[in-house]
């Protein structure tokens, strides 16, 4: 299916308020193909987000889509003191003073490492140059909606995955907000649709779910280990959670396909206990 056609019933679902299936084993006749020829983005505000969307894009990829990585924050304030210190001394990096570099340097060789392990981005990962308030957070500036117009409207997508804006991270928020703010007029000077597709996560507050990817075991444990190849996250959401960071995401995607057995009956709920969902959203 091409993207136009792919954007279009999208669009249409949406306006009659439908559900929309996409996956790989296709069943129920509300079921959509992933498009052949789309540009997809994954606009992530800090490492590790393509990861808790892995499964949707490597559906696209498979399909024929060219998927790329934009990693916006280096949000260094998620890796603890003593993980950040073990690092450094395994690695050689100095360890007087504060460890922010060094926090921001493993967050990236993780998400590089992660995207190695999923096999479709290839060198298509850039990670982004931004102001940061502590932390590493995302601030909120006129400049910092420049720099991501500008590295949208270099980048082309058809199709942008983001997480959903209504969130209590800030930095969800505001990649939300500035791509929202220059979609429009994007798209209006490619002269070709533009696809947001905004996904639950586990600070997600609401969300309307109206593209469903469920997907099964096989495609859990994969997503698994890519969400572990961030080990800083995964150590602290050992310490702090009890659980691991694979496990903080797959219990959403087991809480959505949950939530839409009662809503929907489909077939493939038996063998496919997990689904990533997404709000859509068309720019022209």
């Amino acid at each position: 299916m091409d993207f136009i056609t792919f954007s279009e019933i999208l669009k249409d679902a949406v306006w009659r308020g439908e559900l929309v299936f996409m996956g790989d084993k296709p069943s129920g006749r509300r079921w959509i193909e992933p498009p052949e020829d789309a540009t997809v983005l994954a606009l992530a505000p800090h490492p590790d987000d393509p990861d808790s969307i892995a499964v949707t894009l490597r559906i696209l990829a498979n399909a024929g889509c060219r998927v790329s990585y934009m990693i916006v924050s280096s949000s260094y304030g998620g890796v603890t003191g003593g993980y950040a210190l073990k690092y450094a001394i395994e690695n050689g990096e100095p360890t007087g003073g504060d460890l922010e570099a060094c926090k921001a340097k493993l967050r990236r060789e993780e998400q590089l490492e992660s995207a190695r392990m999923a096999g479709f981005v290839g060198d298509r990962l850039e990670f982004l140059t931004v102001e940061e308030g502590e932390r590493g957070n995302l601030i909120e500036s006129e400049r910092n909606r420049q720099i991501i117009e500008q590295a949208l409207a270099a980048a082309d997508p058809d199709i942008a995955v983001m997480p959903y804006g209504e969130d209590t991270n800030i930095a969800h928020v505001l990649v939300y907000r500035y791509f929202r703010e220059c979609a429009f007029n994007l798209a209006k000077r490619r002269k070709r649709p533009i696809l947001g597709l905004y996904n639950r996560d586990p600070k997600t507050i609401n969300i309307t779910e109206q593209l469903v990817v469920p997907f099964e075991g096989e495609a859990a444990r994969w997503k698994a280990s890519l969400l572990r190849a961030h080990r800083s996250q995964h150590e602290r959401n050992l310490e702090e959670r009890g659980y691991g960071f694979d496990e903080r995401i797959l219990r959403t995607n087991r809480e959505i396909q949950q939530s839409l057995q009662a809503r929907v009956l489909e077939p493939w709920k038996e063998e496919c206990p997990y689904a990533e969902a997404f709000q859509v959203e068309c720019f022209r």
